[in-house]
């Protein structure tokens, strides 16, 4: 339940609550990180409004009228949550803070009033450790605008790669906020394929959707896989938009390797064995972050392979859902289904018109999706919010999951039909970030690990 909060220039010191909230001699407001002595005023002619004197409103940061929720503890009425979204990459301009990321971050941040609090975006020059404050960006009916407000209750990190978040600047900011000022954060770091594949592989109902994978693949490692799979892809452990991948077949005794060159061509190269294959294209590369992946048959539209980009979000119960589900189809001779490289997006309607077909394709998607999300989130031993799944079926109906992302991106959901589903992934984002903004006020000892 969501309250709105106002701002009241007459009276000092105190907060309007109404009757229906059960005080128990509650002394102190607490916005974020900040909490000061107040006096609590129950009315009775208040019933979904809460109003603050200005006074307090200013002790607190509160940078203006909101839909906000309430979390009480034995002292302290908690108002909020303030929500951070951490990411790097600001701009100097007050239209576009973050440059093209302004509109995913805008489209995000205005979801925030179906879900109630406050979400802003910040980084790490926005942060004053001496005062314990962030000049963060709210984007509100106005536009984007500055504001001070206190460290938030949760943080989300939306880095934008990997050489960011594996900085020593972000890794000391993250656990300074983590381990000095309690604020948990969720989807804290990029997944690495490898590693995404070996705790999986621990987990007894994830294993099956996983394609047989090797780190570090020699050319016998290759020849091995080829010989049992007729197909395999050799994908960078690290990587992200299909960039740096190579499909290899083993075709009439013959070895073909497509893969996408640094001018962003699609490439394919024949030989007749495979140690001249390794020697063209693999002697002078490091494969040390590497991984060698099983190749499937999927199932094609028009001769085009087709797998499924699945997001999965927690809710604001914590439980993980299917929020969003798409097919892509790859370009041709594309190696990977991938936007940037020719691949294009249909929604699972228009891949499978016949409807009992269909609704039998989304409920076993749906569950190995969210599968994978709970066995992920149990290895993984991390709080996780959000996922995005690349998963395959096979020309056996048999499901596959090939990567799974926690910065998952937006291009599916340029296709017209699944407006929904974006605001619903971005919605959920927020509303697990006030599930967890209140269980970190009501078991802390539960979620700092």
């Amino acid at each position: 339940m969501t309250y709105s909060l106002m701002i009241q220039e007459k009276e000092e010191n105190t907060i309007y609550l109404p009757s229906a909230v059960s005080l128990s001699g509650q002394t102190m407001a607490a916005f974020g990180s900040i909490s000061t002595p107040c006096r609590f005023v129950s009315s009775s002619l208040l019933d979904k409004h809460i109003i603050v004197t200005s006074d307090v409103a200013k002790r607190l940061y509160i940078p203006f009228p909101a839909d906000v929720h309430l979390v009480l503890d034995d002292d302290t009425v908690h108002l909020g949550p303030l929500v951070g979204i951490f990411t790097a990459g600001f701009t100097k301009s007050p239209l576009r803070p973050v440059g093209k990321r302004s509109f995913f971050f805008a489209k995000l941040l205005s979801q925030e009033k179906k879900v109630g609090g406050f979400a802003f975006l910040f980084g790490a020059h926005h942060i004053h450790w001496e005062t314990g404050t962030v000049t963060g960006y709210f984007y509100t009916e106005s536009g984007w605008m500055q504001r001070e407000v206190p460290l938030p209750t949760v943080i989300y990190n939306r880095l934008p790669n990997r050489r960011i978040e594996n900085s020593e600047t972000f890794q000391t900011i993250k656990e300074t906020l983590k381990n000095q000022y309690g604020i948990p954060w969720f989807n804290e770091n990029f997944f690495n394929k490898w590693e995404v594949y070996c705790l999986l592989k621990e987990h007894p109902l994830s294993r099956p959707y996983l394609p047989d994978t090797l780190l570090h693949p020699t050319a016998e490692d290759v020849q091995r896989f080829l010989d049992h799979y007729g197909e395999a892809y050799l994908k960078p452990a690290n990587g992200s938009l299909g960039f740096g991948i190579y499909h290899l077949v083993k075709k009439n005794g013959r070895y073909e390797c497509r893969f996408r060159d640094e001018h962003g061509y699609n490439r394919m190269r024949t030989f007749s064995t495979l140690s001249s294959l390794w020697q063209h294209l693999f002697s002078h590369k490091k494969l040390d972050h590497y991984i060698i992946q099983q190749g499937i048959r999927l199932i094609e539209v028009n001769g085009r392979k087709v797998d499924f980009r699945i997001h999965t979000n927690k809710n604001e119960q914590g439980v993980w859902q299917v929020s969003a589900i798409a097919a892509k189809i790859a370009g041709k001779r594309s190696v990977t289904t991938h936007m940037n490289n020719g691949g294009i997006v249909k929604t699972i309607e228009e891949i499978f018109p016949d409807s009992s077909v269909r609704q039998h394709i989304l409920e076993r998607l749906h569950d190995a999706a969210l599968t994978l999300s709970r066995g992920l989130e149990e290895q993984m031993d991390v709080t996780i919010g959000e996922i995005g799944f690349d998963i395959g079926l096979d020309q056996n109906q048999h499901i596959w999951m090939f990567e799974a992302n926690s910065k998952p991106g937006r291009s599916i959901f340029n296709h017209p039909k699944l407006k929904q589903d974006d605001e619903r992934t971005a919605m959920l984002s927020l509303a697990y970030a006030v599930y967890l903004s209140k269980k970190i006020i009501a078991e802390p000892e539960a979620l700092l690990r």
